[in-house]
């Protein structure tokens, strides 16, 4: 299959400032899958300032912006997301495969306008 597996987090230190590449995340705000073009948006923040590419090799990748800019990108479902998920016969799934998009509205309610959160993309090509 090809496409991404995006997941939105907290940070530990409640995101006072940008993430950085190791930095440890908290609770999750949503996780979904999409096809290929399923990092636009995120992509489309950096080159407008308004999100920051920490870098990585797909195994993850990190970006890390201000929820005031990734929230609305989220709240009413991600852009491009999958409602339920593709899988392919070489996928080995364990019991945390949730295998939908899940958007956590107490997670996403709890987030000020400046926290710093955490995109963390896995390439699933």
């Amino acid at each position: 299959m090809l496409g991404w597996h995006i997941s939105v987090y907290h940070q530990t230190d409640k995101g006072a400032s940008p993430a950085t590449i190791i930095s440890p995340v908290g609770k999750r705000l949503a996780v979904w899958q999409t096809g290929p073009g399923g990092l636009d948006w995120i992509n489309d923040l950096v080159r407008a300032g308004k999100a920051i590419n920490l870098g990585g090799n797909g195994y993850p990748s990190r970006y890390t912006a201000t929820a005031k800019h990734l929230l609305p990108h989220i709240v009413n479902g991600p852009p491009l997301a999958k409602k339920i998920w593709s899988t392919a016969e070489s996928d080995i799934l364990t019991e945390k495969w949730e295998g939908r998009t899940v958007i956590d509205q107490t997670e996403v309610a709890s987030c000020l306008p400046d926290m710093w959160l955490v995109v963390e993309v896995f390439d699933e090509s």
